[in-house]
């Protein structure tokens, strides 16, 4: 019976965050008073992508939301072309109305990552996997480390996966200066950049709120770990910023 409670309030959650489209609509117009660390977290992962930049590749976008990093690879590589993978249908419309500019290069299918099941929802292979602040809510029973194996199965030769996510800090005080320090500098950046006008805390209160439950985050070494089982070479952390992380392999 606990079991089918706990399973029942955890669908009335994701109804009411991921599956609302009010939600949705909060979650993609807000401020974003972590943009500056964000935009340089996602030019990493357009740079770890090893193929040339005019080559045809395809790319794999996965809990891609409404496509955001799936739609930089493609403004940065002319000639490749994307699929967006995510559980949500209201994340989903989002996208294809938000990258109407990219409709010929980009398409957007429904299938949740809490199964081996998305497999079955994208058709062939990919010359890059990516995904953006999704996979760590991916914990139960060790899901992520089994994501990552379904993941290397569908890569070419050559190709990659890289992840731009959250990880949990090694110990609680560490966190805690973390979390100071992430504070400080955004401080400082949105007071620069205001010319004194305003600061964090004013940002902060101003955003829509957005909050979708606790973070399950990982520890990034058994991360990386997990990644080498999976089959990847060359595995890294290739960004860090306190907490926020750019991480993957690649496969010969």
């Amino acid at each position: 019976m606990a079991d089918s409670n706990s399973a029942s309030t955890a669908d009335a959650s994701w109804q009411q965050t991921w599956g609302s489209s009010d939600f949705i609509k909060r979650w993609a117009n807000k401020s974003g008073w972590q943009a500056p660390i964000r935009e340089v977290q996602m030019a990493m992962v357009l740079r770890m992508i090893p193929h040339l930049i005019d080559e045809p590749i395809r790319i794999l976008d996965i809990g891609a939301g409404y496509g955001a990093l799936a739609a930089a690879v493609l403004r940065d590589r002319p000639n490749a072309s994307a699929v967006c993978l995510d559980a949500s249908e209201a994340m989903l419309k989002l996208g294809n109305e938000r990258n109407r500019d990219l409709k010929d290069r980009i398409s957007f299918i429904q299938g949740s990552l809490e199964t081996s099941d998305w497999i079955k929802s994208v058709e062939g292979t990919f010359d890059a996997v990516i995904s953006a602040r999704a996979l760590h809510h991916f914990t139960e029973n060790q899901r992520r480390r089994y994501i990552f194996k379904e993941v290397y199965g569908i890569i070419r030769d050559r190709g990659c996966f890289i992840n731009a996510d959250n990880v949990r800090a090694s110990t609680k005080s560490l966190g805690e200066r973390y979390r100071r320090a992430r504070d400080e500098y955004l401080d400082q950046f949105v007071r620069e950049s205001s010319g004194g006008k305003t600061n964090l805390a004013e940002v902060r209160a101003a955003s829509p709120s957005t909050y979708h439950g606790p973070h399950n985050n990982g520890y990034l070494e058994e991360e990386l770990a997990w990644l080498r089982e999976a089959g990847f070479e060359d595995v890294d952390c290739f960004w860090k910023f306190t907490t926020m992380v750019v991480y993957g392999g690649f496969k010969s």
